[in-house]
């Protein structure tokens, strides 16, 4: 796996109208997930936007974008994970998380662009809320 380069954090989180909402970079690439609904447990829809340099910048044509959707293993409960391949919606991409229980969860966006070029995003989100906190390494 190519080694991922990511950037500073542009907005560590943002509060979204009766939604979902982070964004960050991912190398040189944009990210922001976006939910109409705060997630919550059960099915949530997640749109996923991706831009080159900035938000507003010129969309990326990625040939696969995946997510996955985490909690680690806990005492007296087994790790959990949802994970789908987002499908191309017009100029962005959707994809569904089943989340089985509240509490907080982990996340990663595997972007892999025109070039073939690989990029991972993280964050965490707790389930009710409508912003996130997300780690950039």
């Amino acid at each position: 796996m190519k080694k991922i380069l990511l950037s500073t954090v542009l907005l560590s989180s943002l509060s979204f109208a009766g939604g979902f909402m982070d964004m960050g970079t991912s190398g040189d690439i944009h990210v922001m997930l976006s939910s109409d609904k705060v997630l919550s447990e059960g099915a949530n829809k997640i749109k996923v936007e991706l831009n080159r340099g900035e938000h507003g910048g010129a969309v990326v044509a990625a040939k696969d974008v995946r997510v996955k959707f985490f909690m680690p293993e806990m005492p007296g409960m087994p790790y959990m994970e949802s994970k789908d391949i987002c499908k191309k919606t017009g100029e962005y991409f959707e994809c569904n998380a089943n989340l089985p229980m509240n509490g907080t969860w982990q996340y990663q966006v595997f972007i892999k662009d025109e070039n073939n070029k690989d990029y991972k995003y993280k964050g965490s989100v707790n389930l009710g809320q409508a912003s996130s906190t997300h780690n950039h390494h």
